[in-house]
């Protein structure tokens, strides 16, 4: 790899992260550059999670502990008190999302799985249950916790092991019922997400609102679905594999400080209006292999908004013959067709990350556990405006793209391509998540899995793994 390619990959970065804030809830022309500085005074911590599992057969009840420090001094913020969380603008949520190898969140909206009827937008197929506001939806001290009202840690039995004390730290339960769906529901995740506002700081751009946001990069903590009646500790490792690696890949562009061709630094990853910020662990629960754009769709197929086939068909947006078109938050019509990406395309090291042993996270063939990535969910929302939606949450019946070729066909969108991909390799881009593996079985891997005629490292010319740009 030559310094002067690297210089010039990195110089060519484009305004990916801009492209991506398709689901903006804050995108009035008037607010402010997130305040980016101040960010530095702000840290979410999720100290603790508790199960246990109810009296109603399959519910569970989940406590999160939680925290807002400010790592500079080591003291926690009183989010019901202090102006950057009791301003216009603020808020704070925790999302609970469940699946072991790959997120599904089924039953998140009913374990019935029945359709939702509504006349209002925003309702999604398989997002995790999301616990808003909590800097201001709170419960009084002296009633008993109510399902996704935050209350303040008061002893070590409501909010066990606190660090260092029970000094503003808040708990929230929720009665949660997952339904299996593809395997078996024992791990689940939880996410902290959201942002204080710029006010009360020094350095604020506004004394007025509306305020700059605070893009505090969300949080997010493992647990196990244990069964026992007793409130439990159950925070665990990642059950998932890695598969790129923010740190070391996307911040590489994503920094601030990277400049895109027009010589203008290329914005740090702030997404959904500064809600959620720099992890992909928080992304994946949102965006995984059930979920599409249904939410704000009134006419036109779904597009999948998996992360395996939607970060590809974005980055290679001048490759693709399709234009990947998201309708997004308000209805908004996101054309991704003017990104291109900054380094070698075909290089997938530029964002994969290699696992011990060496084999690339994009090698395959895909771990058996990986789920097709769903194009119609089975809603009716193409209805007049103010008509009645119907919007499917039993994944049991939608029309999938088998896994790899959903990861692969992110880029290669060709016709003659998608026509090999059924025919040689066979894959199905419409098949029920049952056949996958039973009756619809892929074969890519027998010519491009390692060490094959058309091993993906060889056809896509990698030529160093040590390599972030060649």
């Amino acid at each position: 790899m030559k310094t002067s390619s690297l210089i010039r990959g990195i110089m060519q970065c484009t305004l990916l992260s801009a492209a991506l804030m398709f689901a903006s809830q804050n995108a009035s022309s008037q607010t402010p550059a997130p305040a980016w500085g101040q960010a530095q005074y702000f840290k979410y911590n999720i100290e603790n999670v508790l199960v246990n599992k109810t009296a109603i057969a399959g519910q569970w009840n989940v406590k999160v502990v939680f925290s807002v420090t400010d790592p500079t001094t080591g003291l926690a913020w009183n989010i019901w008190e202090a102006l950057p969380y009791q301003s216009v603008g603020a808020g704070l949520t925790i999302d609970i999302g469940w699946d072991s190898t790959e997120f599904s969140n089924t039953g998140s909206v009913n374990s019935q799985l029945t359709s939702v009827t509504t006349t209002v937008l925003g309702t999604g197929a398989a997002m995790p249950v999301q616990l808003r506001n909590l800097n201001n939806n709170r419960e009084p001290l002296a009633k008993p916790p109510t399902p996704g009202k935050a209350k303040p840690c008061l002893t070590t039995a409501q909010c066990p092991d606190p660090a260092p004390s029970l000094g503003n730290r808040f708990y929230v339960e929720q009665l949660v019922t997952p339904v299996t769906f593809g395997q078996t529901v024992a791990k689940g995740r939880v996410g902290m997400e959201g942002h204080p506002v710029c006010n009360g700081l020094s350095g604020c751009p506004s004394a007025i609102a509306p305020f700059a946001n605070i893009p505090v990069r969300s949080a997010t903590a493992d647990f196990a679905f244990l069964d026992t009646g007793t409130p439990t500790v159950t925070k665990v490792a990642d059950p998932r594999r890695p598969v790129v690696d923010f740190e070391t890949k996307c911040k590489t562009c994503h920094n601030d400080k990277s400049l895109d061709r027009n010589g203008l630094p290329i914005p740090r990853l702030s997404l959904h209006g500064g809600n959620r910020n720099e992890n992909l662990k928080l992304c994946v629960m949102c965006h995984n292999p059930n979920q599409t754009d249904v939410p704000y769709r009134t006419s036109g197929p779904e597009t999948p908004l998996d992360f395996k086939t939607m970060i590809h068909s974005i980055h290679s947006a001048g490759f693709r013959e399709q234009p990947f078109i998201v309708i997004g938050f308000g209805a908004s019509i996101n054309d991704f067709s003017d990104i291109r990406f900054p380094a070698t395309l075909s290089n997938c090291l530029n964002c994969h990350v290699q696992l011990p042993g060496g084999k690339g996270t994009f090698e395959l063939p895909l771990a058996s556990s990986v789920l097709g990535t769903t194009v119609k969910t089975g809603s009716t929302y193409a209805v007049p405006a103010g008509g009645l939606r119907t919007i499917s949450v039993d994944p049991a019946d939608d029309l999938k793209i088998t896994p790899t070729a959903a990861t692969c066909s992110g880029c290669h969108d060709k016709a003659e391509v998608r026509s090999h991909m059924i025919k040689t390799g066979g894959a199905s881009f419409s098949t029920l998540q049952q056949n996958i593996g039973v009756t619809v079985k892929e074969r890519c891997a027998s010519c491009h899995g390692p060490g094959k005629e058309k091993d993906v490292s060889r056809v896509h010319e990698i030529s160093s793994k040590e390599g972030f740009y060649h």
